[in-house]
């Protein structure tokens, strides 16, 4: 019986190459070094849209607070009066000075100073979460690269017995539909390897938006995963919660924003008193000018301005306490999920997946010394595949559960130094 010859180098370096110039990946991108965790959530909070988005927000939230707080600008006027007539000129040279009796500006500027913990809280939540996207696509990435080089190593394996079944074949050793059944299997992996590297294709491509990287194909993650974080304990997390989660700093900060407003506009019943002092000329005559003008609360006592502050302000006291009950219940679910992940997953290791392969290359030799059908070679091959995918797929989900904790106790997607 004869045996096949190794695999030359230059064949599967060829085979690589002909499926990414299939799908349009370029090949100088591949000279560029992987992206790593650390540098995919750095570069999401740095350079990405995203930056730009919540120095955006940070502005918008002060600036619209700093318009409602700022204080009246005086008005100065210079009028002279009989311009068209035989009398003499009355000149005026007046300032009138805006006074806030009640002291609205007052707690307008008390609700500045929220409006602006508000805003820092919603430009750091701005942050995080695409941090916690571009960290979640990166994991899918590296998943989507691993099954593409388990689909890519499978093929292999199938077009290496399709090559000996031929030549078995020819030499009346096997029946011809058996080596023909080999070949199918062998354009079905092939399929299925192209259907691994387009999803791998489109993994790159989401993370390349999150990361602000224009070419996709430099968005390739590195092989190796990065060690999972231990789990805290219960009492750990939710303080870690209470204290660092953006989200609720927001609502916490809204509130009080709203609650000073509020304040703001019940001393808003009586309008500002206008104070106008200045100098008059008439006939020669140089005198004094003094006056005193304010709206007096008759028809409009700012009844709507109460009405809506107070909405609002019930409206930011039910999203703090909304958000206060879903930070401990999402804490609660994100570490009992990864809990319950970590123990489904556990026998899918390394050592499980390295006692896949021997059997899978002991289904290979017994079949090419007849010892073992093609449906046992077969099986063993799938089976050998589903123990590598079975990690990959395990190390993914358990990764996934410590972001979703990690976001649920207000921790950053990694530790970026």
């Amino acid at each position: 019986m004869k045996r096949s010859a190794s695999i030359r180098p230059w064949a599967r370096a060829a085979t690589i190459l002909a499926l990414a110039a299939a799908f349009g990946a370029p090949l100088a991108a591949q000279d560029s070094p992987p992206l790593s965790l650390v540098d995919a959530v750095r570069r999401a909070g740095t350079t990405a849209p995203a930056a730009q988005a919540a120095t955006g927000r940070r502005a918008e939230i002060v600036g619209r607070a700093r318009s409602d707080a700022q204080w009246a600008n005086p008005t100065f006027e210079l009028r002279r009066e009989n311009m068209a007539s035989n009398l003499t000129y009355d000149d005026f040279a007046t300032v009138t000075l805006p006074f806030d009796l009640l002291g609205r500006r007052l707690a307008m500027r008390s609700a500045l100073g929220a409006s602006r913990d508000q805003a820092h809280a919603d430009s750091t939540l701005t942050v995080r979460e695409a941090q916690f996207a571009a960290a979640r696509t990166w994991w899918e990435v590296w998943a989507a690269q691993s099954l593409a080089a388990i689909a890519e190593d499978q093929a292999e394996l199938y077009r290496r017995v399709a090559s000996i079944d031929s030549t078995r074949a020819a030499e009346g050793e096997i029946a011809e539909a058996t080596a023909f059944r080999m070949q199918l299997e062998a354009q079905r992996a092939q399929h299925q390897t192209s259907l691994a590297i387009a999803s791998a294709a489109h993994a790159r491509a989401a993370l390349a938006t999150l990361v602000g990287e224009s070419d996709p194909a430099r968005a390739r993650v590195e092989d190796a995963a990065p060690e999972l974080d231990a789990l805290p304990n219960l009492d750990v997390a939710l303080a870690g919660a209470d204290r660092d989660r953006p989200d609720l700093a927001v609502a916490r900060s809204a509130e009080r924003a709203a609650d000073r407003r509020r304040a703001a506009e019940v001393r808003g019943t009586l309008a500002d008193v206008a104070l106008t002092a200045g100098y008059k000329g008439t006939g020669g005559f140089g005198t004094s000018v003094i006056g005193l003008s304010f709206a007096p609360p008759l028809l409009n006592a700012n009844g709507g301005a109460r009405e809506r502050s107070t909405g609002e302000w019930l409206v930011a006291t039910a999203a703090r306490r909304t958000a206060e009950l879903r930070t401990s219940t999402e804490v609660y679910a994100a570490l009992e999920a990864a809990r319950a992940l970590d123990a489904g997953t556990s026998g899918f290791d390394a050592a499980f997946v390295a006692r896949a392969e021997v059997v899978a290359s002991a289904a290979e030799a017994a079949y090419r010394d007849g010892a073992a059908s093609l449906v046992e070679l077969l099986d063993a091959f799938r089976a050998a595949a589903d123990a590598r995918a079975a990690f990959v797929r395990g190390t993914l989900d358990r990764a996934l559960a410590r972001l979703e904790l990690r976001h649920a106790i207000g921790a950053t997607a990694v530790e970026v130094p």
